[in-house]
């Protein structure tokens, strides 16, 4: 009886450990002719200036290894809403075909419950162990984010994609796993070469 219910434990841990993103909802111009673009402005909205430059630079990294050009807006500009003027400019400057802008729409706590206990002994067996036997409780947060992607001539929306995934604490490692399902679609849907 205790290795299965080690074994429950474990597999409840780790699927609340392991963070895949899936998109859940998208939206592509049907009017938006390309072509795809090479170069991205990558832009993260958030309050917090480390999350900030962490997710900018990791997801630019990931764009560069795809054989991309990509430059965090960190760079040049300062955090707030009062860069509008100078992300003009780091896009001008950068070359930037597109403008990549990820933020946070909300966080979910969610609280999954596992019942544990005997799975085999015949019903008096079961029915001792379901007495002895409790359930294992994992809470999790569910983060959602919009990505969207803007055309940098003319200042148009042309993508956009809202994602979820579990929570994580390292920033890096959730920017990677969002960069590595987005990257992805962005070059089937036409909006990166």
């Amino acid at each position: 009886m205790k290795p299965l219910r080690l074994l429950l434990t474990l597999a409840s841990l780790a699927l609340c450990a392991c963070s895949t993103v899936s998109v859940t909802n998208e939206w592509k111009d049907p009017a938006w002719s390309g072509p795809p673009a090479s170069s991205v402005v990558v832009v993260g909205i958030s309050k917090s200036d480390l999350i900030r430059r962490k997710f900018e630079d990791t997801f630019s990294q990931q764009l560069l290894a795809a054989g991309l050009k990509a430059v965090p807006s960190y760079t040049q500009i300062p955090p707030g809403n009062g860069g509008a003027v100078k992300l003009t400019d780091l896009v001008r400057s950068s070359g930037a075909e597109v403008v990549l802008v990820t933020r946070m729409l909300r966080v979910e706590q969610k609280i999954d419950v596992t019942p544990t206990g005997p799975a085999y002994g015949g019903f008096y067996g079961w029915y001792g162990g379901a007495w002895a036997s409790t359930a294992q409780v994992t809470q999790y947060d569910v983060v959602t984010l919009e990505t969207s992607v803007w055309d940098a001539k003319t200042q148009k929306l042309v993508w956009s994609v809202t994602t979820e995934a579990v929570s994580q604490e390292k920033i890096a490692k959730a920017t990677e796993e969002l960069a590595q399902a987005l990257i992805p679609k962005l070059r089937t849907d036409g909006i990166l070469r």
